[in-house]
């Protein structure tokens, strides 16, 4: 017959190995959304809003230019798009410049440029409201990205 203490250790590394089987499954798929993530490299995100559906920038550089695009929707009942975008200089500790956004209608898209500085990080920001017809104070929206020259 088994003795008692023997059932025991056998029912202790049993237990212990379930444990290490479930742990590593975890961690391959850990480590698997980790290289997910990384393939996908997106450049700017977006909050879901009422009022808006979009609000994205992407910052790309030809040379000592940046090209500065900024895309704001608004739903079905938008009437105006007002704010601030600004491209600052990361690696300077200063803003580049800046442009003010007024658009009646229920879409902004514009490319903008500046001249920048070969080896500087930039980060372009967006920050603004977009007004509904029952929506009287506007909802804020805002998007950043940050790119390396």
């Amino acid at each position: 017959m088994i003795s008692r203490g023997l059932l025991r250790k056998a029912a202790g590394v049993l237990s212990a190995a379930i444990m290490l089987c479930c742990m590593q499954s975890n961690l391959v798929q850990a480590e698997t959304n980790l290289e997910y993530a990384g393939e996908m490299q997106m450049e700017s995100i977006s909050p879901m809003y009422v009022q808006g559906s979009r609000c994205q920038v992407w910052l790309d550089f030809s040379g000592t230019r940046a090209n500065c695009k900024v895309v704001i929707k608004g739903k079905s009942g938008t009437t105006k798009i007002s704010g601030l975008i600004k491209l600052y200089d990361n690696t300077a500790g200063r803003q580049v410049t800046s442009w003010t956004v007024s658009e009646s209608g229920s879409c902004y898209s514009r490319t903008k440029t500046a001249t920048v500085k070969k080896g500087h990080s930039y980060t372009l920001s967006f920050s603004g409201k977009v007004y509904g017809k029952k929506n009287k104070a506007g909802e804020s929206v805002a998007s950043s990205t940050s790119k390396r020259s």
